[in-house]
């Protein structure tokens, strides 16, 4: 089966009845249940999506997780299978609408954010307490179910991940809009995120809902992140005068950059959400001492990688990616790297020219053969970096609309004393330009090391200082 499904077909026992969505991955229906006299949602995964080894564990991961959270704000999964080739999963069908959808109209009033805040926190109360995040809490999340109560719903732990795993699935197509409302720590990488993440999520829904703005309205992937990372925090009176000023203070410790100076749940900040509504003074920001990062770790002078976000070895192991959406070029990516000529000088210029220019060419016909002949060109610190950096890469990369090629690379290298080992100054130029419009030159500083490695030129370390443009 490829094309989508007819009323009145039936499958998997299901009677559909029509179609509610269609994305990239699937299509989910209103189907009657095959039991009980009841509607549900009946979520179909596409036939291509469904061979993606990584698609369909985060599928079936989806089901078992919300199987194991029995609760009223939560959308109920009753059953899953594999009919004709395509998984399945059949939930509770929610008639109403969704918190993205209400926001196209402006913002919501206070109290009823305040609601919908406190309703969503008893759903991330609970599935933290089993011992699960969400990490894509935002407004299209969020259902809201017709009535008068209005009662609310947290939907989609497609991207769920339980506390005592280490491995992580990542969706593709809805990223950039989930980049949103994403912790500064997802892009850092690090190995301890807990439920403050999902804290930090719901503080940027809750700004969204307050104010009908965006957060951080950035118009780049590139953008978008450095500004989780190294932008104030936004503030709602500023936003909206008539706003209580006490949500200035939940906004500024939900979303704060460090984890620890973040409300330690959901629960908490839908509490200080609620006070705000009347003790405008309650929840007032106070200024916070400058916060100390982990032993060894300087959230502001950590070397960076090659990034258009300028940002520290450790949170550029993600962001690294980003800049590769200002770096890359269409077409092949053919330019191997090939052994250099001798132990000079100009050996290790040519090798870092290459292999800078071969990391900003993007193969989007062989991404995976891209992939490999960066690993290829890579030794010591950045090629451990690059195991975590290209993933991310690639899928930052498809999200991003401009395609960029270089056009010209220049490099002056400094040698050590026993020439083996070379710090490269290089200069790419690029030419950029989003479809159909004029391209527009670019240049980027780019910092290498490059190390002879049995004959061969390799870079083992690779940063830049460039800020988004």
């Amino acid at each position: 089966m490829t094309g989508g499904l007819e009323p009145g077909a039936i499958f998997a026992g299901y009677r559909v009845e029509r179609l509610l969505g269609a994305g990239g991955m699937g299509q989910v229906y209103l189907a009657r249940d095959r039991d009980l006299p009841r509607p549900v949602a009946l979520k179909l995964l596409h036939p291509v999506a469904g061979d993606d080894h990584d698609v369909r564990a985060r599928f079936l991961r989806e089901a078992d997780t919300v199987a194991r959270l029995a609760h009223p704000n939560i959308v109920a999964v009753y059953a899953r299978g594999e009919e004709q080739h395509r998984l399945w999963m059949a939930m509770r069908y929610v008639e109403g609408t969704d918190v993205a959808a209400v926001l196209r109209n402006g913002p919501i009033r206070p109290d009823h954010a305040v609601r919908i805040t406190e309703e969503t926190a008893r759903a991330l109360d609970h599935a933290h307490a089993a011992g699960i995040l969400h990490r894509d809490v935002k407004p299209a999340n969020i259902l809201l179910a017709w009535g008068d109560q209005q009662q609310v719903f947290l939907s989609d732990f497609g991207i769920a991940k339980a506390l005592d795993r280490s491995d992580g699935l990542t969706r593709t197509g809805e990223l950039y809009a989930s980049f949103h409302y994403a912790a500064p720590e997802y892009f850092e990488m690090r190995p301890d995120i807990d439920r403050r993440a999902d804290v930090y999520s719901l503080g940027c829904t809750l700004y969204y809902m307050l104010t009908g703005r965006l957060p951080y309205p950035a118009t780049t992937t590139g953008a978008l992140i450095n500004a989780h990372l190294n932008a104030p925090v936004p503030v709602p009176s500023h936003a909206d005068p008539r706003l209580p000023r006490g949500f200035d203070g939940v906004i500024a410790k939900a979303m704060a950059k460090n984890p620890a100076e973040r409300f330690s749940g959901c629960g908490e900040l839908a509490q200080a959400a609620r006070r705000a509504l009347t003790d405008t003074e309650v929840t007032r920001p106070a200024i916070l001492p400058p916060v100390a990062p982990p032993a060894g770790r300087s959230r502001r002078g950590r070397r960076p990688l090659l990034t258009a976000l300028a940002g520290a070895t450790a949170l550029a192991v993600f962001v690294a990616a980003a800049w590769l959406t200002a770096v890359l070029r269409g077409g092949s990516a053919d330019s191997v790297v090939p052994p250099p000529p001798a132990n000079t000088k100009a050996a290790a210029e040519q090798a870092a020219c290459e292999y800078s220019a071969l990391v900003g060419t993007y193969d989007y016909a062989d991404p995976a053969g891209w992939e490999r002949k960066v690993h290829a060109g890579a030794t010591g610190q950045w090629k451990s970096q690059a195991e975590t950096v290209l993933p991310m890469a690639r899928v930052l990369i498809s999200a991003d609309p401009e395609r960029s090629r270089v056009e010209k690379a220049t490099c002056a290298a400094t040698m050590s004393a026993n020439d083996t080992r070379a710090d490269v100054r290089v200069q790419l130029i690029t030419l950029n330009a989003e479809p159909g419009g004029p391209e527009t030159s670019r240049e980027l500083s780019v910092s290498t090391v490059m190390e002879l490695v049995d004959g061969r030129w390799l870079c083992s370390v690779f940063n830049s200082s460039l800020l988004p443009g």
